[in-house]
């Protein structure tokens, strides 16, 4: 049975996959347990840090295109923003995930080079298995229901430690993101304002948006919010912006069928020649040849195509 690609018109619009069940209250996380599987839709984000623990099967998530093999019995640490998807899982097992406001995860003041990496768009994992990890998520999940301050304070004290050690002993980094090597370091008020920018980002991005509309999001003037953007995420607004449009625009030619100026119009791009402009530059070839050489068969599809 030959499969087909879906159109625009059957892909959930970015800004309606933000999944806000996935984002906790500050001072606090999430934490759920299931048997992992492909996603009822093509990709998804949150903005809010997540953990990863597998026991029993290893799966692939896709973060627009690019790969990354997640292993049994390992932690995995990544930004949930980044649009992702699972495209394989292999065994019938379970996975913990825990979800962290990105405040919290910066409040708890980690190794700078941690945070800098997740921030920058690095999926990490440790380097071996600790059956101390599994004793843990499974304490954790038992204990879920325990929402009195001082069990969410143990509990956040629990991961933050195990965040450190994995600091301490290093990690492999699964999917890494290019970025500058610059000093980290920023105040708390500095971070909630970058995640306020990156929040607006994240929802907003598909629309025509401008610095100053996410420097307004933030109670910043263009200028503050630029400096304090670049200081945090060592990279401008506008050039994460792009960036962000085009991990859609990627995620849109290699999973749908759509025209490439629909994908332009759907990824934030005002017109099909500033898409064409932006998508070269960031990319080096242009849609459609890009597209062209995507040659790959989407777990997704093929099992949404099924009878």
């Amino acid at each position: 049975m030959k499969r087909s690609r879906k159109s625009i018109d059957d892909i959930v619009p970015f800004s309606d996959s933000v999944d806000l069940t996935r984002v906790p209250l500050a001072n606090s996380f999430l934490i759920e347990r299931h048997k992992p599987a492909l996603f009822d839709t093509p990709f998804h984000h949150h903005t809010s840090v997540e953990i990863n623990y597998l026991q029993g099967c290893s799966m692939d998530y896709s973060f627009s295109g690019a790969t990354a093999e997640l292993r049994p019995d390992r932690i995995v640490v990544f930004w949930g923003a980044l649009p992702h998807t699972v495209t394989r899982v292999s065994g019938d097992g379970r996975i913990t995930n825990i979800y962290l406001s990105l405040g919290q995860f910066v409040r708890w003041g980690l190794p700078s080079h941690m945070v800098k990496a997740v921030l920058s768009g690095d999926v990490i994992c440790s380097t071996g298995q600790d059956a101390m990890d599994a004793l843990l998520m499974d304490r954790i999940y038992r204990e879920r229901e325990r929402s009195d301050p001082s069990w969410r304070r143990m509990h956040l004290a629990e991961l933050d430690s195990r965040l450190r050690r994995l600091a301490l002993e290093g990690w492999t980094t699964l999917l890494a993101a290019p970025r500058n090597d610059v000093d980290f370091k920023a105040r708390s008020q500095e971070m909630r304002h970058v995640e306020n920018m990156l929040s607006f980002i994240s929802e907003n991005f598909s629309i025509p948006i401008s610095v100053d509309d996410i420097a307004a999001a933030a109670n910043l003037s263009p200028a503050r919010a630029g400096q304090i953007f670049r200081k945090i995420m060592t990279v401008g607004i506008k050039k994460h912006l792009t960036r962000t449009r085009m991990s859609h625009a990627r995620m849109l030619l290699i999973e749908t069928e759509a025209k490439i100026s629909a994908v332009a119009l759907d990824s934030g791009f005002a017109s099909l020649s500033a898409f064409y402009e932006a998508f070269v530059k960031e990319n080096g070839v242009a849609p459609a040849k890009f597209r062209s050489q995507s040659h790959r068969s989407n777990p997704f599809h093929a099992f949404r195509a099924q009878p």
